[in-house]
């Protein structure tokens, strides 16, 4: 094998090293720039941080001096002054969350919102669709139902949650769907927005429980109990015996917070038969008024598993004699 000529190497070497040196230049750049960023939003809030604060605070009548002051900043101001907002109202609820949502109005915060809701990249869309939820501005609810159906599972899952603000009956139809087991929305996710809904959604939740689809079925069961909905009880006492599992324990938690003694035999039926299932129902059968219980116990006791025994109370065969 013949060397490389000594021209040749030299000028792999001479580009090796302008790579090299280029690479870290442009890490030193990086860096610099970041650095000065930090220091910028370092600066920016804490000269503003205290203004936003005091708004959530303020009186009616201090309200729009600190309004005017925050419309009065340069753009980049305004913009630091709608990011501090937004991250506040993460954690932030009731009459200083109306107040910040004031503030974020007076920053330009909305209008950056609704056009990142239009973009390309998934994660400024996800982002828009959260600060919607937050923000609650004109038109919102329309462009979280079109984000609940984005192409990204990820902006999916932002919207359907920011959608649980929204008490309005297309909100709570999408977060219903959402549940479904294709839709690509963690299930928990959509119970979560579900009960954030509350009463509004109560006469959905009660339909849903006989939804064709399984996870929907599966969410309105774990739901129900959740937000006491009325007469839900004949629906969740037919889940206990649904041909899905998940279902069945669902219901099954539920009749725990809302007991029916319609329920008592299907949950017997299933004490019996042992395993995960066996426990969750004796679970429900030992939380039930102590009147309705007597029969159903003796028999756990007599003729269930040891695992179903100890769930009831029971961890004897002899303990029910």
């Amino acid at each position: 094998m013949n060397p490389l000529p000594p021209e040749l190497l030299q000028a792999v070497l001479l580009v090796t090293s302008i790579v090299v040196v280029g690479m870290l230049l442009s890490l030193v750049v990086q860096r610099t720039i970041r650095r000065r960023r930090l220091r910028r939003i370092a600066e920016l809030d804490a000269r503003h941080r205290r203004l936003v604060l005091e708004a959530t605070i303020a009186e009616d009548d201090e309200l729009e001096p600190l309004l005017a002051r925050v419309r009065s900043f340069d753009a980049e101001e305004r913009a630091h002054v709608g990011r501090t907002v937004f991250l506040m109202l993460r954690d932030i609820t009731g009459e200083a969350a109306e107040r910040l949502r004031a503030v974020a109005l007076a920053s330009g915060l909305v209008p950056r919102v609704l056009h990142a809701a239009e973009r390309r990249s998934a994660v400024a869309r996800a982002d828009a669709a959260e600060a919607l939820g937050l923000l609650a501005p004109e038109g919102a609810l329309e462009l979280l139902l079109r984000l609940s159906a984005d192409r990204d599972a990820e902006v999916r899952t932002v919207a359907v949650r920011a959608l649980g603000s929204f008490d309005d009956t297309l909100a709570i139809d999408r977060v219903i769907e959402a549940l479904a087991t294709d839709s690509g929305v963690p299930a928990s996710v959509a119970a979560s927005a579900l009960l954030q809904q509350g009463t509004a959604a109560v006469a959905r939740v009660r339909w849903a429980l006989d939804d064709a689809d399984p996870g929907v079925r599966r969410g309105a069961a774990r739901v129900a109990g959740l937000l006491q909905v009325p007469a839900a009880g004949e629906a969740l006492t037919r889940l206990v015996a649904d041909e899905h599992e998940s279902v069945r324990l669902a219901a099954m938690r539920s009749l725990e917070l809302l007991p029916v003694r319609e329920s008592l035999p299907v949950l017997l039926d299933a004490a019996l038969g042992g395993g995960v299932v066996g426990e969750a129902a004796a679970n429900a059968i030992v939380r039930m008024p102590s009147s309705w219980q007597g029969e159903a116990l003796a028999r756990i006791a007599a003729e269930a598993e040891p695992g179903v025994r100890r769930a009831a109370g029971l961890p004897r065969a002899e303990a029910a004699a």
